[in-house]
Formats: structure tokens, sequence, C-alpha cells
């Protein structure tokens, strides 16, 4: 039987944008933003991983891959890069990419509310059904994210790192727990986090 896939997800810093739908647009770290992410990746003395990932450290991992979204992308080719053997590359996959949220993309809750009032209340309750005006369609975001994760089994990687997004983290953990799209707005994933998923393969 083959070993399972590990799949650790780190979602992207604090942006420039501050709290809004924060999807397509493309939004820098803060210097705070660069430090969440930094510390999440920290290694200590024998070079191991902080906040309990400590049985691997950066060069461990058989693929990195990141968002191609300069939150994520920037982060990894700067600081990640920096860190890892010259032989390992970093990878960039618009698979692993944030929800477009549309005509909403990068505006705030309250500036939505001004002017699609009834819509962001219906996609807050059924953000199946009711998506933002424009914005991709939330099977389609579910359909791209296990896309992956199914090219990802097929490889001969046992770990890798994604640098990526909120909702494609909250999406990973839908399919990885055999959740529905609705539970999505209860799963919790902060700026800076890491999450780890590890999944069986046939």
């Amino acid at each position: 039987m083959r070993k399972p896939l590990i799949i650790d997800a780190l979602r992207h810093g604090e942006t420039v944008k501050g709290k809004c739908f924060l999807g397509r647009t493309d939004a820098e770290l803060t210097p705070f933003g660069w430090d969440q992410m930094a510390e999440a990746l920290q290694v200590d003395k024998q070079g191991e991983m902080q906040k309990n990932r400590n049985d691997i450290n950066l060069d461990d991992y058989d693929a990195i891959i990141t968002s191609p979204l300069l939150r994520c992308k920037s982060f990894a080719e700067q600081w990640i890069a920096a860190k890892i053997s010259v032989n390992k590359s970093i990878r960039i996959d618009p698979a692993i990419q944030e929800y477009d949220f549309g005509l909403w993309d990068g505006s705030t809750a309250i500036d939505i509310m001004q002017h699609w009032p009834d819509e962001l209340g219906d996609f807050w309750k059924d953000p199946e059904n009711f998506p933002p005006p424009q914005a991709e369609l939330l099977p389609l975001f579910f359909q791209r994210v296990r896309q992956f994760v199914d090219k990802q089994l097929q490889q001969p990687h046992e770990r890798i790192l994604l640098i990526t997004h909120g909702g494609v983290i909250k999406v990973l953990t839908c399919l990885h727990q055999g959740r529905p799209a609705s539970v999505m707005a209860s799963i919790s994933a902060q700026h800076g986090e890491l999450h780890r998923f590890v999944w069986k393969r046939q």
C-alpha cells in the first residue's frame, strides 16, 4: 500500500487590503503579514518546524507549491526560496488561488451592504446557491481544488507544502472531512496558520 500524502497548507498573512472579500484582487502582504507566515514556518536550532509540525523541515517537502497571487507568491519566492536547498524549486499553480468573489472582490462587507444588501444576506446563508454577482460558482471552486488534490495523489510525493488562501484551506477541510460547502463559514483559517491534511491513497 502506498504511503498517504501529507499536505501542509499555509494561509497567507495580513494584506494591505485589510478585512474584505479578497479573492482574485492581488493585494500585497503587510510587514506583519510577512512575520505571520515566517513564524508559522520558523525552525528551531534542530531545524524542526514549530506549531506541532516538528517532524519535518522545509527541505523535507517533496514539493512546494504556491498560488500565483502576490500575497502567497512573493513570500514563497523570497522567504522560502532563501531557506531551501538550491536543487529544490517552487511551483506556481493557479488551482490553489483564492475564490473569485466577482463584483464584490476587494470590497468590504459594509461597502457591499450598501449596494447588495439582500444578495449579501443570501450569500452568507447559502453561498452555494447564491454566489456574488459574476463570481466563481462554488461547485466549480470545489472541483478545481479536488482536481488539484487528485493530481497530487497521483504523484510520488509524500509531503507537499502549499502557500495558499483561506478559501482553499476551507475547501480542503470540507473535502478531507466529507463535509458540505454550507459549513465553510464555520471553518477557521486564520492569517499565517498552517493546516495539515493527511490524504489516504487508494
